[in-house]
């Protein structure tokens, strides 16, 4: 009789490691050195300006696959677990909004052609760690 009891006890255990933290808000993904990473936030306190990880939005892409970009994932470079220096991205006149921008890098690189203009938006700060296992994009 014991058996039942421990075995979906054990069932509704594995259902919430994969599915995230109790109390999570699924946000659905982000681009992490051109690959997909699964996001979820929860509630925390981040002063504005407080954030670390750097995160791009972007306010004006004409591609409807763009999500945010943001530098750290889990086990790359100084992660501080989502911890989020927000900064909005928008295209400029010499820049294609539909381009598709799935790396930092490549962010940096669009920002110093001239092509993207790159603002921080320290008011916007936020806490949304990201989740292991990334996809690849496509």
């Amino acid at each position: 009789m014991k058996r039942i009891p421990l075995a979906i006890a054990s069932a509704l255990l594995a259902v919430t490691a994969i599915t995230g933290p109790v109390g999570a808000k699924d946000f659905g993904a982000v681009f992490v050195n051109d690959a997909v990473y699964r996001v979820f936030g929860n509630k925390a306190n981040v002063p504005d300006g407080s954030g670390t990880d750097p995160f791009a939005t972007f306010t004006n892409s004409a591609n409807s696959g763009q999500r945010g970009v943001a530098e750290f994932a889990p086990g790359t470079g100084d992660s501080h677990g989502g911890r989020w220096a927000v900064y909005r991205a928008s295209w400029t006149a010499a820049g294609d909004p539909t381009q598709l921008v799935t790396s930092w890098d490549e962010l940096q690189a669009l920002v110093m052609a001239g092509d993207i203009a790159l603002v921080r938006d320290a008011a916007a700060d936020f806490r949304c760690p990201v989740l292991g296992d990334p996809q690849p994009i496509g």
